[in-house]
């Protein structure tokens, strides 16, 4: 959907360029995140992923390609970060005997409806207008980061300490 505004407006390259930022903040923020080690997992992956909205927010707000670019850097670094406080923290909480079968749920929620959300974006941008989907999206996404924060179990959730 975003290459359907991106495009047009501002060119093939452009669009190459922004999501090469979102790549380059995912592996930023996985990077932190290896080092960073916060007694609240999970609280500071979802204080991370306040960012995800950016990116279709600056598209719906019109901004230039290089605020769309920094904005895709926060996105990914956020993803980033998100994605090593979650996998640390099922790895170190779930007992090793479920770990595959939770991995497996895991992967068939997130990764596997993927495709699904993809292939309705299209039908739902033309019969809402592509704004209207994006300001959609904007919204779930800061509400479901607020959602993961409101949730006591998350929030409080404590790291397992290292091993000496």
């Amino acid at each position: 959907m975003a290459a359907g505004v991106i495009v047009p407006e501002h060119g093939a390259s452009a669009f190459g360029l922004i999501n090469a930022a979102l790549g380059a903040g995912t592996v930023a923020g996985g990077l932190l995140a290896i080092r960073y080690k916060p007694q609240r997992p999970l609280a500071a992956g979802a204080v991370a992923m306040m960012a995800y909205p950016l990116y279709p927010l600056g598209i719906v707000l019109g901004w230039p390609v290089w605020l769309l670019i920094a904005a895709q850097v926060l996105v990914g670094a956020g993803i980033g970060v998100w994605g090593v406080m979650w996998a640390t923290s099922v790895q170190t909480q779930v007992p090793g005997e479920v770990l595959n079968r939770v991995h497996a749920y895991e992967v068939a929620g997130s990764v596997g409806m993927y495709p699904i959300g993809s292939a309705l974006a299209g039908p739902a941008v033309g019969a809402f207008g592509t704004d209207t989907v994006l300001v959609v999206g904007v919204v779930v996404s800061f509400l479901t980061a607020t959602a993961l924060l409101a949730t006591r179990p998350i929030r409080t959730l404590r790291r397992v300490p290292d091993r000496a």
